[in-house]
């Protein structure tokens, strides 16, 4: 049986190990022809939500295996809303932790419910069958198309309460 995942925030000092895993998935994506993400992660793609608080590493056994950002407004890919969601963004698994995206999301489904609020949102690129396909797997709806600093992307909706 799987050890459990321990969720803590990361910090400026966790900089090097979520571009690391970030990394890490954009190649694996871009090994198999999808460049929604780039080869590399300037920092200004992920740096400010770290200083903001927003993001988080999993650990397994004391190893980082996977990333994700929890936001409560996202304005580019939603608009302006009323304060009723949380917004995941580059959520990253090490490939040999496979599996370990759906926990991430529920850990953020909870982290929303205790924000007393009802739904959790995320965007993914539109050209992305398969990760499309995984969401709607794990509950979430879609919820139309937009435009994400130019990319086309598609929204995805869960509800939580």
């Amino acid at each position: 049986m799987p050890v459990a995942l321990d969720i803590n925030p990361a910090t400026l000092d966790d900089a090097d190990t979520v571009r690391s895993l970030l990394g890490e998935v954009s190649e694996w994506l871009i090994a198999r022809g999808l460049r929604q993400w780039p080869a590399e992660f300037p920092d200004e793609w992920f740096v400010p939500a770290l200083e903001a608080g927003h993001t988080w590493l999993a650990h397994r056994d004391r190893e980082p295996v996977a990333t994700i950002t929890l936001q409560w407004d996202d304005e580019v890919v939603w608009g302006v809303r009323p304060p009723d969601a949380g917004y995941v963004h580059r959520l990253a698994v090490r490939r040999a932790a496979a599996g370990v995206g759906r926990e991430l999301l529920d850990w953020a489904a909870d982290q929303v419910r205790a924000a007393e609020r009802t739904h959790l949102r995320l965007d993914c690129w539109r050209e992305n069958p398969g990760l499309r396909s995984y969401y709607e797997s794990s509950g979430f709806e879609y919820r139309g198309d937009a435009e994400e600093w130019g990319w086309p992307v598609s929204r995805y909706e869960r509800r939580v309460t």
